[in-house]
């Protein structure tokens, strides 16, 4: 009697492992609101730079080579290349949204280069003026831009870094104040891989391009404050040793959704608890591709139900995870219906 049991609990734990669910992470593009809205009744905007500058921000020609601080060769105003440059992204970021009716960019050097302690705002009556001159209903300012480079390359594998310090305002010339303030600290990388650690043959760029290529991306980044964007998120996609499961995973991968939805459509009539769940998880994954949150939201209730109990703990944190992100979802769906109604 004992060794049956024994062997039937070794039956068990063998069918547990070659069961075993694994996780397979997957880019998917989601649409999302902005955190500051622009006001409904702001039609033109002008896009400003204050040249403000920190008085201790000194090291704008300096750069950080292998751990030690040295000072450029060839004299270069960083911040006069990089401005415009950020300017303009976020200009043709917002013009090509089609929000906004008429966006101006005023001229980098309007305002001369002034060194404070502390970034604040200007006087009320400077805003004033500036959108009277302008007749623009909203200012769209960067107080403060800053940024310093970096580079490795004692290693096989050389890298480069840009870490940017951004300080914006937006200033509503209907209510006539300041509406929003946005610190943004970032820190962009570049080395010799691709996304799946591969060694490539590319250059690392120098200090000019890095800092070009960061300005860039601020004036990018900013715009998703202010209006509503794409933006590439991250979401774990269940397979296991199924040869049908590997299958749906690679049509998924591939953009063959459909196709794979077909395969996981099966599993959720399956009397294999395991491969129910993976139907039913990856379903809801499809479901919100679909934009489609109500449904995915029903699809991983019914398989946290499903995976409830001791065997299938770590499957259940998997799913309420996930479910917590639908939710979550849900609410910035919505607060994108009413931004968009707004306008």
């Amino acid at each position: 009697m004992k060794q049956r049991s024994k062997l039937f609990c070794l039956v068990l734990l063998l069918s547990l492992i070659s069961s075993c669910v694994s996780y397979e992470r997957i880019t998917i593009e989601v649409f999302k609101p902005a955190k500051y809205s622009l006001p409904p009744d702001v039609h033109k905007i002008a896009l400003i730079s204050r040249n403000l500058k920190y008085t201790k921000d000194t090291l704008q020609n300096y750069q950080n080579k292998n751990h030690r601080l040295i000072k450029d060769r060839i004299w270069a105003n960083s911040d006069s290349m990089a401005i415009p440059i950020c300017m303009d992204s976020l200009a043709f970021q917002l013009r090509s949204q089609n929000r906004i009716d008429s966006v101006i960019l005023l001229p980098i050097n309007t305002y001369q280069r002034v060194r404070a302690n502390e970034i604040r705002p200007a006087n009320m009556e400077w805003y004033k003026k500036v959108s009277r001159a302008t007749r623009a209903d909203g200012l769209v300012l960067l107080d403060m831009f800053s940024c310093f480079y970096s580079q490795e390359t004692n290693y096989s594998a050389p890298t480069a870094k840009v870490v940017t310090s951004n300080i914006w305002s937006f200033y509503d010339a209907n209510q006539q104040k300041i509406t929003d303030r946005f610190i943004q600290i970032d820190t962009l990388y570049w080395n010799r891989t691709d996304e799946d650690g591969n060694v490539i043959n590319k250059n690392i760029p120098d200090k000019k391009e890095a800092i070009g290529l960061a300005a860039g991306v601020i004036g990018k980044n900013y715009s998703k404050h202010i209006t509503p964007s794409w933006n590439m998120v991250f979401r774990n996609m269940m397979i296991s040793k199924e040869a049908e499961a590997k299958k749906a995973f690679n049509l998924a991968k591939n953009g063959e959704w459909d196709k794979a939805s077909a395969i996981w459509q099966k599993y959720t009539e399956s009397k294999n608890k395991k491969l129910k769940i993976i139907g039913l998880y990856n379903l809801a994954l499809a479901h919100e591709m679909n934009g489609e949150i109500e449904q995915a939201i029903e699809l991983t209730d019914l398989a946290a139900q499903i995976s409830s109990g001791l065997f299938l703990s770590s499957e259940n944190e998997a799913i309420r995870k996930y479910s917590i992100v639908l939710y979550q979802r849900k609410n910035e769906i919505q607060k994108l219906n009413l931004q968009y109604e707004a306008h």
